[in-house]
């Protein structure tokens, strides 16, 4: 079974879930936070203590930031052998496509492939369109 993981600073993983559960209906998404009250310690044992927990499914773990603490704590327990995937950068966009997607059916690879797209695809320079008069759909 695949899961999903969404680790950002502060509190934006929270919000995140609640902002596509109020599009989209309730998730099984897991979220952690590394907050200022947490140190890099403290932040990595609650980060392993979760992935540990889905040591028999495929996890996909989406981080707020590349270089950030979330991801950088993701890459050392990939380094140290733990079993996932880690994507960072997330964005609505990206979480609402994986959310309705039948990602059961999907191999793991096709899932990245599909939310990567939509979260770039997500990214709209809106003044730009208005500018050069094209229709916005």
């Amino acid at each position: 079974m695949k899961k999903i993981l969404i680790a950002t600073h502060g509190d934006l993983a929270f919000s995140l879930k609640k902002t596509v559960e109020l599009i989209a209906g309730p998730t099984d998404v897991e979220c952690f936070g590394m907050t200022s009250d947490k140190t890099g310690e403290q932040g990595k044992r609650e980060l392993n203590a979760i992935i540990d927990r889905y040591q028999k499914d495929e996890l996909l773990v989406l981080t707020d930031l590349f270089g950030g603490s979330p991801a950088n704590i993701c890459t050392e327990l990939l380094l140290r052998g733990a079993d996932f995937k880690l994507i960072s950068g997330v964005n609505l966009p990206m979480l609402l496509t994986l959310l309705t997607l039948d990602i059961e059916s999907m191999s793991m690879q096709e899932v990245i492939d599909k939310i990567i797209n939509s979260g770039n695809e997500g990214i709209i320079n809106i003044n730009s369109i208005l500018t050069k008069g094209d229709p916005i759909l």
